[in-house]
């Protein structure tokens, strides 16, 4: 099971997707290192994308995980041109609360920051089989203004996803209780390395 990782452009409200697995040495467009530690733990570049000449998208995972089943994963996307932060979010919100109506753990919440026009949105969703939870997802969603640095402007998006499945969803709820917050505050002050957009 894996969930639609195109975050600001297309849907993400289904958990059922693609990721696509690529056989070839996964290109980096951000000019970003292959690895990145965040919050005591280290990613890997594991999936990239630029299915757009205004849209870029990589995915970084732990060691030894995978997409088809990840418990953690760092995301990295951004769109280029006159892009409104406020309309995208707001996107957001209407789809997760239009899943609201078949998915009773779906919830989220915004934070602003008007001194960094910066928003951060956190929100979780579940899928099930049958009568059991099959899966849980909780995400927090960083979007920054972009200006790389050859003048690119547009939105760029930092993001963290946590995965349960099965019997080990009702530990994970518990936890997510206590460990959400600290996780808020390591995405807002996670200092991300300057970013410089490739082309294919």
């Amino acid at each position: 099971m894996q969930a639609f990782r195109f975050l600001l452009l297309l849907p993400a409200a289904c958990l059922l997707s693609f990721t696509v697995t690529n056989p070839s040495p996964v290109k980096e467009y951000f000019s970003l290192p292959a690895t990145l530690n965040y919050n005591k733990t280290s990613y890997q570049l594991s999936w990239s994308a630029h299915p757009s000449a205004v849209y870029y998208k990589q995915e970084y995972l732990p060691v030894g995980q995978t997409a088809a089943g990840f418990n953690k994963m760092l995301m990295i996307e951004a769109v280029t041109g006159q892009i409104n932060a406020a309309e995208v979010v707001k996107a957001k919100i209407n789809e997760l609360e239009q899943r609201k109506q078949s998915d009773a753990l779906a919830n989220y919440q915004v934070i602003q920051n008007k001194a960094t026009g910066e928003y951060l949105l956190d929100f979780i969703m579940s899928q099930s089989q049958g009568s059991k939870t099959a899966l849980v997802e909780w995400n927090a969603y960083r979007y920054l203004p972009l200006k790389d640095k050859n003048g690119k402007k547009g939105i760029l998006l930092l993001a963290i996803s946590r995965r349960a499945y099965g019997e080990t969803v009702p530990a994970f709820l518990r936890q997510l209780k206590t460990e959400r917050t600290k996780d808020i505050a390591a995405l807002a002050a996670y200092a991300l390395p300057s970013v410089t957009l490739k082309t294919d």
